[in-house]
């Protein structure tokens, strides 16, 4: 489940139990989630629709709804229902225009190499760290810079977006788990779009608690 507000994530889960999924993208920051946009790659079925019900959405876009979900979700007054279940994506190409000036590239897929990524202490992340940091990395990419992420068992706790200073968006990342899921902010992971130019940043995310730092 990925809830989208302006154009950035607030709250990214990943769970076999599609309602967890959502329940934990949600609580990430249930106050950036209002009026947000919510994509999941699941059906919606009616326990789901229950739980969507409770908050104020504005879109859902879902790979299909069954009845008793829609008779839910149909009460909403402003809420759209989106059905992804036959959407394929054909075009890998994305353009951009910028006054006469037109760029066309393809879309990146790319997260990270796996062999390439070098670990500069004498702590090595285990396969499941690495599986987790892949998740929050990936993440990193749909935030505006300054992005941080962060993230605990594949979902994230804390996001900072779009600020000019990148100790500023830690500052809010930090922030933002402290006042929503303060007890997952042990043991989370970091994730930087670009690298850390100072030590403030890193500083700031190891005393908060995070325990794994992932930067290109």
């Amino acid at each position: 489940t990925v809830i989208i507000k302006h154009a950035n994530p607030c709250g990214v889960s990943e769970n076999k139990l599609p309602i967890e999924s959502f329940k934990n993208a949600y609580s990430c920051d249930p106050v950036s989630a209002f009026g947000g946009v919510v994509a999941c790659n699941f059906k919606i079925n009616v326990n789901i629709a229950l739980e969507i019900s409770k908050n104020f959405l504005e879109v859902i876009l879902a790979k299909g709804f069954d009845a008793n979900s829609l008779k839910v979700l149909k009460k909403k007054k402003n809420l759209r229902l989106i059905d992804i279940s036959k959407y394929k994506l054909k075009n890998i190409s994305s353009i951009k225009t910028f006054d006469n000036s037109f760029l066309i590239q393809n879309k990146d897929k790319v997260i990270f190499d796996t062999k390439k990524l070098k670990c500069v202490t004498k702590l090595k992340p285990s396969k499941k760290e690495l599986s987790e940091i892949k998740f929050a990395f990936n993440i990193c990419k749909y935030v505006k810079s300054n992005a941080i992420v962060l993230s605990n068992n594949y979902s994230t706790i804390g996001i900072g977006a779009g600020q000019p200073s990148r100790l500023d968006s830690c500052k809010i990342a930090i922030q933002k788990a402290k006042r929503f899921l303060p007890k997952k902010i042990k043991h989370s992971i970091a994730a930087s779009d670009a690298f850390f130019p100072f030590a403030d940043g890193v500083e700031a995310l190891i005393k908060a608690g995070v325990k794994i730092i992932v930067q290109p």
